[in-house]
């Protein structure tokens, strides 16, 4: 047909490639009815109803066999293509229900002072992660990833989101730093110490800048402090460790430095409504290898807070 239209036998030929695609295989009908566990008349009574529908002669029958015209030919190897293809794509969409291979999209800071250093436990777990590091969101529906570990106050409109635990932001400064030696200073009210900022904080609106901590902690603004603003959360807390200032931290990102003596928490911690989540697509989200992603986080994320989740 000319006009863009689908003949209307095409239908109920694509209905057929299974029983065509056998008999192209296997030689006959008798044997293309035992593959499929079907009755030998009625694999004879099909064919010839698809010929009578679309109006060709398949096969031309003998008393030994039948063998394939030459519409019959093009029209079974068709079939035994589509089913071949048929076969591959389902195989990978089951794979991929099962699959352990995920591409993880991960902001910078987080990526940098908390998963990098776990990915061996993750690889020694079975999980097989490809790490997407961007400050900008990715377009999950484009297939840019598998999922992706939030930070905000979520859930997130269009996927599936697990929320994975809370959050606490927490001051702090490196060890050398001379606030270090006093840990009951208070960085709000100790207008000698220069502030740290994230300016992520800011424009993701996560409810983790100096204001929030002030607005928290019911301590007013005070104007004199001096402040010195990061692009990104690691590189302000590496600046803290530098002995740069105080930085505002917040969970995930200050444990492993804490544990290892790099930074000293100062000041009071506060919950803050923002938490880390886990999101995909929804109908990724019984993918086995997303569960088992999902349990693993969780089990490394009470491993680096304790109880504090």
């Amino acid at each position: 047909m000319n006009d863009g239209q689908m003949d209307p036998a095409a239908p109920r030929l694509v209905q057929s490639y299974g029983l065509l695609a056998a008999v192209r295989r296997h030689g006959s009908f008798a044997a293309a009815a035992r593959v499929l566990d079907l009755d030998p008349s009625a694999v004879s009574h099909r064919i010839r109803a698809l010929e009578a529908e679309i109006g060709l002669t398949l096969f031309e029958r003998s008393t030994r066999r039948v063998s394939p015209t030459r519409a019959g030919t093009i029209l079974c190897d068709a079939a035994v293509r589509t089913m071949d293809e048929a076969d591959r794509v389902l195989s990978a969409a089951r794979d991929l229900r099962s699959s352990r291979s995920i591409r993880l999209s991960v902001h910078s800071s987080l990526a940098m002072r908390w998963l990098l250093p776990r990915l061996p436990a993750a690889a020694a777990s079975g999980l097989d992660l490809s790490i997407d590091v961007r400050e900008e969101l990715v377009d999950f529906v484009a297939g840019e990833a598998d999922a992706g570990l939030r930070f905000g106050v979520g859930p997130y409109p269009g996927l599936h989101s697990t929320r994975l635990a809370g959050c606490m932001i927490q001051p702090v400064v490196g060890a050398a730093h001379p606030a270090a030696r006093r840990p009951t200073v208070d960085p709000l009210k100790d207008e000698t110490l220069t502030l740290l900022s994230d300016s992520g904080a800011e424009k993701f609106r996560t409810g983790t800048t100096w204001r929030d901590y002030r607005q928290l902690r019911g301590v007013p603004e005070v104007s004199d402090h001096s402040v010195r603003s990061f692009d990104r959360a690691d590189l302000m807390l590496q600046a803290a460790i530098a002995g740069l200032g105080v930085g505002l931290g917040r969970s995930l990102l200050i444990e492993d430095d804490i544990g290892r003596g790099l930074l000293v928490p100062v000041g009071a911690a506060v919950r803050v409504k923002a938490a880390y989540w886990l999101v995909t697509k929804p109908d990724l989200a019984a993918n086995s290898g997303i569960r088992s992603l999902e349990k693993w986080l969780k089990e490394q994320i009470r491993l680096t807070l304790g109880q504090r989740t």
